[in-house]
Parts: C-alpha cells; sequence; structure tokens
C-alpha cells in the first residue's frame, strides 16, 4: 500500500471515530432517568412485531433488556430475570430480553440452553441499540408505563439479582397503592 494510501485510511478511520463517538454521545445524552425513552421496534424470534413509537406509552413498564449469546454476564442475568418474571407476575412488567451480536439462530439456541421464557427479540437494523447507546452489556432500561425511562443498569453482578428483585417488588407496592386510591408519588404514604 502506498503513503498516500495509508494516509487515507488513518483519515478515514479516525473520521469514522468521531462520527461513532458522536453518535454514542448524542444517544447517550437524551438517555437518562427521567427522560422520555426511546421508542423501538422489535422482532420476536417468531417473527411476531412488537415495540411502541416514541409518542407512545406502553400499557405496563418495561424493562428493556439488551443481550448476546457470547456474553457470560447476560447469561447468568437471563435465569434469574426468567424466575423473577415468573414470580412476581402479578407486577405486570414486560420483559424483554433484546438480541444484539448475533444470529436469530444463536438466540434461539441460546434460549432453548438457558429454558427461557421470556420473549427474545432482535433488532435488526440495530437501531434501537443505537438509541439507547448501548455500549456495554447486559443493559437494562426500566421503562415506565409513562414512557419514562426510570431504572438503568449495566453489567450484572452477582449481588444485582437483589436489585432486580426490588424493582419487581416496587412496582406490586405501587399497584397495591392505587388500588386503595393512592398516587404512590403523590400521597406521602409510608408502607
Amino acid at each position: 500500500m502506498s503513503t498516500l494510501g495509508i494516509i487515507v485510511l488513518v483519515v478515514v478511520s479516525i473520521l469514522l471515530g468521531f462520527f461513532i463517538n458522536a453518535v454514542i454521545y448524542h444517544a447517550k445524552r437524551h438517555i437518562n432517568v427521567g427522560a422520555p425513552a426511546p421508542g423501538f421496534q422489535l422482532e420476536l424470534l417468531d417473527g411476531t412485531k412488537i415495540g411502541h413509537a416514541d409518542w407512545d406509552r406502553p400499557p405496563h413498564p418495561v424493562m428493556l433488556c439488551f443481550i448476546s449469546p457470547r456474553c457470560s454476564a447476560c447469561r447468568a442475568m437471563a435465569p434469574v430475570l426468567d424466575a423473577l418474571a415468573k414470580k412476581y407476575s402479578r407486577a405486570k412488567i414486560d420483559v424483554i430480553l433484546l438480541g444484539i451480536n448475533g444470529s436469530r439462530n444463536d438466540f434461539e439456541k441460546w434460549k432453548r440452553e438457558l429454558n427461557l421464557s421470556l420473549p427474545v427479540a432482535l433488532d435488526p437494523a440495530d437501531v434501537t441499540r443505537m438509541k439507547y447507546a448501548v455500549y456495554s452489556l447486559p443493559s437494562i432500561y426500566f421503562i415506565s408505563s409513562g414512557g419514562l425511562v426510570r431504572y438503568i443498569h449495566h453489567g450484572f453482578r452477582p449481588s444485582d439479582d437483589k436489585i432486580l428483585k426490588k424493582m419487581f417488588k416496587e412496582r406490586l407496592k405501587r399497584m397495591e397503592l392505587r388500588k386503595k386510591g393512592l398516587h404512590p408519588d403523590r400521597d406521602r404514604v409510608m408502607v
């Protein structure tokens, strides 16, 4: 390769790096707790389309979990999340495992191996991953039924199961307060 070719390659690489960094920075600065969650259009492994546009409000809270079949932390987190979703099904949290960095076959095999009942979705155009600026796995975004990001969590450590369990329990507590006619945020009730 000529000197000019090497220089062009270096310049293009640097510009591409700046572009990718700018995209991630732009997406990250809008994904904050309390901010509106970006919409997503996904496809489940069976081909069913699911998602919400940016202006839609999901009927239930959504726990959007970005995973990869090659991620050992994802492999540890998925069964924990699956068990919590079953145990606290009354909380009506839509837990979606969103597969990135793998093929449909990879995720079908992964789901079978882990014996998961949670839905696994794919983001064929990688648009949702970019909107949420996912840079580490697993990444969890808890979206309220009001369409706001309520919690963001990256990675999975042994004690994180307690954090996830607390989210399900708090949702049940909020549902009970609403049944009693109280608004959990407005009516300061000690529980």
